[in-house]
């Protein structure tokens, strides 16, 4: 039986970042010579208890921030995560790569599930590109595909602005791609043609090679025919070379 890829809770995200924090800290000097005192991993251990600290209360009602408040709480979080992922790289601690992952994918549904605008999307749009990549359920990648669509609901104008299309790394494009690529694996069509409609209006210039690559994975592979009419309808709405 499936079980949900992800769990959006604040005490499961914590233990998460716990799990992630004592293997740097395990590194001991190592750790501590990367980064200066005041930003070492012990002060980023502190930080981030502190931070879901006030996060589990936030959760569970007993406290409130404004607006804009709740934005500059959410953004640390992610900052600080940023932190914490930082020094997984620096360190090569290649066993946390996947907690990581799941790290930031949670916060960013956790995020968004708050009401907060997220401005600083890249480690969620990794995280859950590495997920996804993982995944072979399709009621999981239907999940994914969900959790997804509220972190980028949630995104700032900035971001959906999509300004910077000359980075064809930049999160909008990789979160939302990626959200596709769910789509796609799930073999759910309903959910495929709803997925293909919205990427339409956030990435236009990127459906017409996204649905063509599609298309020519399903070729060689068993999938079913519902599948193949929905990328093949998309495609004809998106032909190559079409201006959009």
């Amino acid at each position: 039986m499936s079980t949900s890829p992800l769990v959006i809770e604040n005490d499961a995200i914590s233990a998460l970042a716990l799990e992630v924090t004592q293997a740097v800290l395990a590194k001991g000097d190592e750790a501590q010579a990367i980064m200066a005192e005041e930003s070492g991993p012990l002060a980023l251990a502190q930080a981030l208890s502190d931070f879901f600290q006030i996060a589990g209360a936030l959760e569970q009602g007993a406290a409130r921030l404004e607006q804009d408040e709740l934005d500059e709480f959410c953004a640390h979080g992610l900052d600080l995560l940023d932190r914490l992922a930082f020094l997984v790289r620096k360190l090569e601690v290649m066993d946390k790569r996947g907690a990581v992952a799941r790290l930031f994918a949670s916060m960013g549904v956790w995020v968004a599930r708050r009401g907060a605008t997220i401005d600083n999307l890249e480690g969620t749009a990794d995280g859950f590109g590495m997920i996804v990549n993982g995944t072979s359920s399709p009621e999981d990648l239907r999940i994914l595909c969900w959790l997804m669509d509220e972190v980028i609901g949630s995104a700032s104008t900035r971001l959906q602005l999509d300004e910077e299309r000359g980075d064809a790394w930049r999160p909008w494009r990789v979160i939302n791609l990626n959200m596709g690529i769910a789509a796609t694996r799930s073999l759910d069509p309903k959910l495929m043609e709803r997925t293909f409609d919205s990427m339409g209006r956030r990435l236009p210039n990127d459906m017409a090679g996204f649905l063509a690559d599609g298309m020519r994975q399903a070729m060689f592979q068993n999938v079913p025919d519902e599948v193949r009419d929905v990328m093949r309808r998309c495609a004809e709405q998106w032909p190559s070379g079409a201006p959009h």
